[in-house]
């Protein structure tokens, strides 16, 4: 067998950052290959008639005139989506496409999408895999078989979809300092061994959108990856990154969609074409009653917050909190805390010096199985206040819950101890705290 190319070992220059506290990995050896059927004898030519076009183009400009991808075409059948290309938009830094189904096989890492999609724009959980570098080397020495590679297996973390920028966003935090350049340094997804920790300075943005055109049948994903601070107040202050500074990355399932759309990316080569008015999305999204998920979309106009926008601007708008069946029964009517997208009692949770949280407050115990119901409560009022840091205490945000009468039913208090005002807070940092246990929706 051919040695194995740590093709996703792409490299990010930073500079240094303030640190904060360092997450774990699992690590499992089973392989994980891809599903039978997908890359099929097309899937190469539609690659490499991508690749060709977008080589010459502007990247940037290519991605502002893709299209979003729906939900349920992200979690269709196993959810896994490879890399099978990639280009720095500084060429001159990287660039390269994948050749044979050999190629994709021989590349362990691998996004994961899960979802019950609540409407086509529902957010969904991505679980990433790659390899080690130290077990990929053993590898191509003869020294381990391919099946006894190491894999890290990172946590699940929430993408939720941008109305803003019509894309699929997250961040991975699970990224390696593994060498310095001019002073500067480098960061890979790929651990160099199995010891080694997360950086805790640093995070990587996704942003995702799908590549359509006539000649497309195969699901691709355009997807910029930009390596941020993970603390927000020194995310606000630097400096804007240079040319170089972003990555792009080409995603595909390998399943050819049941149907196939015309979609315009401007004059980005052969592949521009007008969308047909009467064009059919590849898949159907299952009703809400079969899920047993409420359309944030179709039913009553709920939609997301943005993901970068600031958590205490929900307040302008009509908004609820939704509490997750499966993870509150039995706990709503207690108090519980949320921390690394974790629902813990205060007796047994263990909190990291300076990590967000929120601690959820019952007011009302014979009342809490209300938020609990499948349709949502319409007595229930939803308020917000922010307040900001002060010497003894950190920033919080106090969502409390009432009914019309004004009988309080519950509170919600998140604290941010990192922030200096409220109005820093963004959307996806209170995502990262509660994860899929609340969901907090705007009316549209």
């Amino acid at each position: 067998m051919r040695a194995l190319i740590p093709f996703f070992r792409i490299l990010f220059l930073i500079d240094l950052l303030l640190s904060l506290a360092t997450l774990h990995a699992q690590q499992e050896r089973q392989l994980s290959p891809p599903e039978e059927g997908a890359y099929g004898s097309k899937f190469f030519a539609q690659l490499h008639n991508i690749f060709g076009v977008f080589r010459d183009a502007d990247l940037q400009r290519v991605f502002q005139m893709a299209k979003p991808i729906q939900c349920s075409e992200l979690v269709v059948s196993k959810g896994e989506w490879r890399t099978v290309a990639f280009y720095n938009e500084d060429r001159s830094l990287g660039e390269w496409c994948r050749n044979t189904l050999e190629e994709v096989k021989s590349d362990l890492s691998v996004f994961i999408f899960t979802g019950s999609c609540k409407g086509e724009r529902g957010a969904v959980q991505v679980t990433t895999k790659f390899p080690v570098e130290s077990s990929i080397e053993a590898h191509n020495e003869g020294q381990v078989p391919l099946d006894q590679v190491r894999l890290n297996v990172n946590a699940p973390v929430s993408a939720y979809f941008s109305s803003r920028n019509q894309t699929y966003e997250w961040e991975l935090p699970y990224l390696y300092l593994s060498g310095h350049r001019n002073s500067r340094n480098i960061y890979s997804l790929i651990a160099p061994t199995p010891d080694d920790k997360y950086a805790p300075e640093v995070t990587q943005r996704w942003e995702c959108k799908a590549v359509r055109s006539k000649d497309v049948t195969y699901r691709f994903l355009i997807c910029r990856a930009a390596m941020v601070a993970r603390n927000v107040t020194t995310r606000n202050i630097e400096r804007e990154p240079g040319f170089g500074a972003s990555a792009y990355f080409i995603l595909s399932d390998g399943m050819e969609a049941q149907t196939s759309v015309s979609l315009s990316f401007g004059d980005a080569g052969n592949l521009a074409a007008n969308p047909p008015p009467n064009s059919t999305p590849a898949s159907v999204p299952l009703p809400a009653a079969a899920t047993g998920a409420e359309s944030a979309d179709s039913v009553g106009g709920w939609q997301l917050p943005d993901l970068r926008s600031r958590l205490v601007d929900v307040g302008k708008n009509e908004f609820r909190i939704r509490f997750n069946p499966k993870a509150w029964t039995g706990k709503i009517g207690h108090v519980e805390v949320l921390t690394d997208q974790k629902l813990s009692s205060p007796q047994t949770v263990q909190l990291r010096h300076g990590a967000d949280y929120c601690s959820w407050l019952p007011k009302n115990v014979d009342a809490a199985d209300r938020f609990l119901a499948v349709e949502q409560d319409e007595d229930i009022l939803y308020y917000v206040k922010g307040t900001d840091r002060h010497v003894e205490s950190a920033v919080s945000i106090v969502f409390e819950m009432r009914t019309h009468s004004g009988v309080e039913l519950g509170t919600l208090t998140c604290a941010f101890p990192r922030n200096r005002s409220a109005t820093s807070v963004e959307f996806n940092r209170w995502v990262s705290v509660v994860g899929d246990h609340l969901t907090l929706e705007i009316r549209r």
